[in-house]
């Protein structure tokens, strides 16, 4: 499960390209969320916004069409090195549902058969392939391009693919969605039936995806103003604040020029070939990933699979993974305050930023993240607890830390102050920080963490049967874009277990001590108006605190369940079945009413 990222770096993760999909690169067994952590990547986020459909606008496809945009079969191509699958340097097994394969042309596949809903079937193309691959002039085609493969391509002029997905009851937005994110591009087919001919457009529309958008000159003018309309659009406190978090927080990384809405500019003016530049180079099946997830036979999918991407080919020299820059760590106590009149609350953030290498996807590195999510998810619990005292000036907390792009590493403090009493907030995360590097955790906030724990993985898998295909599908693409194994709920349990077991309040210290210790750290105030000489206050706010003195947390009794003895039992007065609804209704001596279904 996924754990709650920092407030500043969140904003990323609500802002890409109409998602911008930004995930936290934490590992399937990564913290599950206690009532104090929030899952960003499945929330709906406070400041941003829900994937949007993409536009349905489009122009009658031009009389002289231009030619194709990607090459044909290139004799020349080197021969094709696919990406290994995670498992392939794990020591955890795979989803023993999932059938894995790899064409020889590096395109990768997944098929999971699941009948909830009956007769559907849910598709996806991953390509490893966002704006961080663009070029200076070319911010924001990777993002143009998503919506251009709906604007013309092999199969489907221009004006006809949206009328024939609508007259097969394929919804726009319903059915059909996608986003492009700094590292990925993602589109999404949920089919309504498994008619052939639904199977059939479902898979052409996917390949034309890949490599049979016609990028016509004239439907890429006449998109310029829908992607222009869009930016326009997206001028939000979200992506204003983001802007300003990241020229301060990563001031020399690729990120900061890579938001992939891109530049206006480029968006107003970038000739067609910056368009087939980029498609060519990164549309590429080496780079991509299809998953089908529904009521399906995996052999008769698998098949299809082959005889619809099996021709696609890779140029002779496809685009490469950009050098991200060098990431400048903090030195110090580095404040910063960020002011935008539509931020909703006055919120103080402890943060670290470093590089980061991502490590295989081993049964001991998830158990050594869980170690780390333990400890945060205590921390952010005392944050809780502080919140719920009278006149507090926390209005909630929490400590957290995540991965982005195999490339860097995030730790957050996070306290939203009440009443915007900002000031009251700096000492009080600057103690607690303090307190648990000093003290670390007592053996009742272990146990209540790990209970919680615990109990959300075995939720995954009390709820696997009824999981949805269009659910299966997001975690599987989810597990495509982490490098990560996509597990059984199963197996997740079984390695959660023993991970458990192993974990103390001794080496949940060490953890944090060694996530937290760095050569400095960026203390940052997000408010509506910049108070006055703000920066300095923070620091010296912080200073101060510094000087006082602060007590190991005070151990707390484990409380056995207060709700033992409920007296003197009832009797059933009556009792009769429903028999068409399969229920069986009691009215009890208190006069209370039960309904009672046996289910499976």
């Amino acid at each position: 499960m996924q754990k709650a990222s920092p407030f500043v770096m969140v904003l990323v993760l609500a802002v890409t390209a109409m998602v911008f999909s930004l995930r936290s690169r934490s590992s399937p067994l990564a913290a599950p969320t206690p009532a104090t952590l929030e899952d960003f990547s499945a929330r709906p986020d406070p400041r941003g916004t829900p994937p949007a459909p993409l536009p349905g606008e489009s122009g009658e496809s031009p009389k002289n069409p231009q030619p194709e945009a990607k090459p044909s079969a290139n004799p020349a191509a080197p021969s094709t090195t696919a990406s290994p699958w995670p498992q392939a340097r794990s020591d955890i097994p795979p989803d023993t549902m999932a059938t894995y394969g790899t064409l020889p042309n590096g395109f990768r596949y997944i098929i999971f058969p699941n009948s909830e809903p009956p007769k559907r079937l849910s598709i996806r193309l991953h390509i490893a392939s966002g704006s961080l691959m663009e070029a200076d002039d070319q911010q924001g085609v990777a993002h143009f391009l998503e919506h251009m493969v709906f604007n013309g391509s092999k199969n489907f002029k221009a004006s006809e693919l949206i009328p024939k997905m609508q007259r097969l009851g394929i919804g726009f937005g319903a059915h059909v969605n996608a986003y492009t994110s700094f590292d990925e591009t993602v589109y999404m087919l949920d089919l309504p039936d498994l008619s052939q001919a639904t199977t059939d457009l479902g898979f052409s529309v996917m390949r034309d995806f890949g490599d049979g958008a016609l990028l016509a000159k004239e439907e890429i003018e006449n998109e310029r103003g829908v992607i222009l309309s869009e930016k326009s659009s997206r001028d939000t406190v979200s992506e204003r604040l983001m802007e300003k978090q990241f020229a301060k927080l990563l001031p020399d990384s690729l990120v900061t020029r890579r938001f992939p809405i891109g530049q206006e500019d480029v968006i107003k003016s970038a000739p067609r070939e910056r368009f087939t530049d980029y498609y060519s180079r990164f549309y590429v099946p080496q780079r991509m990933t299809f998953v089908a997830v529904g009521d399906i036979k995996p052999d008769e999918m698998k098949a299809k699979i082959e005889a619809t991407f099996a021709s696609m080919t890779n140029p002779a020299d496809p685009g490469k993974d950009p050098d991200m820059g060098p990431i400048k760590q903090a030195e110090g106590l580095e404040t910063s305050v960020f002011a935008d009149k539509e931020v909703s609350s006055t919120d103080v953030s402890l943060m670290l930023v470093r590089p980061n290498k991502k490590q295989a996807d081993t049964a001991a590195t998830r158990a050594e993240d869980m170690v780390l999510d333990i400890a945060q998810s205590i921390l952010s619990r005392r944050f809780e607890r502080l919140s719920k005292i009278e006149n507090s000036p926390v209005a909630s907390g929490s400590a957290s830390n995540s991965e982005m792009f195999d490339y860097l590493e995030l730790g957050s403090i996070d306290v939203t102050a009440a009443g915007d009493r900002w000031q009251e907030v700096v000492p009080i995360i600057e103690q607690e920080f303090r307190r648990v590097m000093d003290y670390g955790f007592t053996e009742a906030e272990l146990a209540e963490a790990k209970s919680n724990y615990l109990n959300a993985y075995q939720q995954n898998v009390k709820e696997k049967a009824t999981r949805r295909s269009d659910g299966i599908a997001k975690e599987i693409i989810g597990a495509v874009g982490d490098k990560s194994v996509y597990s059984s709920p199963e197996t997740d349990l079984d390695l959660a277990k023993k991970a458990l077991e192993l974990i103390t309040v001794e080496n949940c210290h060490a953890a944090f001590k060694k996530f937290w210790e760095a050569p400095g750290y960026h203390l940052v105030l997000t408010t509506k108006e910049e108070p006055e000489n703000a920066t300095k206050d923070l620091a010296a706010l912080f200073e101060e605190s510094r000087g006082k003195t602060v007590e190991a947390p005070a151990a707390r009794a484990l409380q056995s369940f207060a709700y033992t003895n409920f007296g003197k039992a009832g009797t059933v007065r009556s009792r009769k079945t429903a028999g068409d609804l399969g229920i069986t209704q009691l009215v009890l001596s208190n006069e209370v009413r039960v309904n009672l279904k046996p289910t499976d």
